[in-house]
Formats: structure tokens, sequence, C-alpha cells
């Protein structure tokens, strides 16, 4: 669920409810925005904690569902603890959207929000093959496990290079439009909700954690579009 793109309180919520089954009293469960940890009492040894990292994130909606109904199925007792396991690496193993899909979904927003935002149709079809590049940009970098915060640095740099660019060769597109449309998908605004949902849940840590990533996530996309600004000045 972490990997997903889950709140803490919600994987928290969900790490008591599965634990529950087991009848103990005094069971922990604590969640962090890369951490999960667990401690089971035991009398014949004290007790069992065991921490496990969380590295890779990102946001699927679809698998958070499913672990939650799985875990409601299991301590309602309608499944098994085997069938709750093989439930739980289907999910995991379950087929994430393809390349093609990833990269398309990043052009028509990039493109559309354009429109939106009172863009013309040269604006919105430049801002498409912008986000066709930074769709293409953001697998790449999965692919190459690039730093986390080499995607938004190399995003908005893209968007500001071929947004000046663009202007150079049509004088007509609105190089604001072009770019405020371009890096929609960039920006951070779901860690920035996840953020407050957890501060307002009282996980300060998780909460304050997310919302430095978000900051920091703002200002690599701001550094690039920058820099992209810089290299071609408008006189």
């Amino acid at each position: 669920m972490l990997m997903s793109g889950a709140e803490t309180y919600r994987v928290q919520d969900t790490m008591l409810r599965i634990l529950s089954v087991s009848g103990r009293e005094k069971i922990e469960a604590l969640a962090l925005s890369t951490m999960l940890i667990v401690s089971l009492p035991r009398e014949e040894k004290g007790p069992l904690s065991m921490a496990r990292g969380v590295r890779d994130r990102s946001v699927n909606f679809e698998k958070i569902c499913a672990v939650n109904e799985m875990s409601r199925a299991f301590v309602s007792g309608k499944i098994s603890l085997e069938q709750a396991t093989t439930e739980l690496q289907n999910i995991d193993n379950a087929p994430r959207f393809t390349d093609l899909a990833i990269i398309f979904a990043y052009s028509l927003t990039s493109g559309g929000l354009t429109l939106v935002y009172n863009g013309t149709l040269l604006d919105g079809f430049i801002a498409f093959i912008i986000g066709l590049i930074l769709g293409v940009a953001a697998i790449l970098n999965t692919k190459w496990k690039t730093p986390y915060f080499f995607n938004p640095l190399l995003g908005g740099a893209i968007t500001g290079i071929l947004a000046m660019f663009s202007h150079m060769l049509l004088p007509q597109t609105q190089v604001d439009m072009i770019i405020i449309g371009s890096i929609m998908p960039l920006l951070p605004g779901l860690t920035l909700t996840k953020s407050i949902r957890d501060i307002l849940e009282g996980n300060f840590i998780s909460g304050t954690s997310r919302l430095v990533e978000a900051l920091l996530v703002a200002c690599g996309i701001a550094a690039g579009v920058a820099l992209g600004i810089g290299l071609f000045p408008i006189k």
C-alpha cells in the first residue's frame, strides 16, 4: 500500500486490522513514508519486532483498494491465511499500466490542461508533444533508477527548453501557457494532499516528510524550467 501511494494512517489501520486476528494484545504497527515496523508479543522469547523498508513508490489506487478489500475479507473470516497470502501476491504482481498508456496520459494531461488554461490550439499541440517527451523521460528514469528528484528537474528543463524553442520558431505561441500546462503531470499535488491528511491524522513524521518531499519536487521543477528559460532569453 505504501508503494502504491497510500496514506500512512490507512496503512497502519490495515496492518492493525490484520494483526488483530491473532487475538494477542499490545500489538504495535507503525507506518512511515519509507518504512514499516511491526511488534508482536511473545511469551517464550519476548516481543517479536520486524522492520521493512519501502524503496519503490508510485501511485496505484487499484492496488490500495484491492489490499483494503482483502484485509476486510480476511478479518471477517471469509478467506483463510493461505488465501490472503495468495491474494496479496496476485495484487503485488498485477500488471501496471503499459508504457504507451503512461506516455499518452502525460501527453493528454499536458495538452488538455494547456487548453483549459486559455491556451490556443497551437499551444495545446506543442504541450501535447512536450508531454510525449516527458512521458518517455519518466519511463526511462524509472528503468534506469535515477535519483528520485532527477525526474522533476529533468522534466522542468525539457519543458522550459522546448517551450522557448517553439516560441522562437512560432512567435505567436504563448510560452507561459505551454509551460503551465506541460508541467502539470510533474506537480506533486497528490503528495501534498497526502501529507496534509497524515498531519491531520496526527502522523507528524510521515506528514512532514511528505510535505518536504512535495516542496523539493516543486523546487526541482522550478529550477529545471528556469534553466530552460535561461538558455533562450526573450528579448
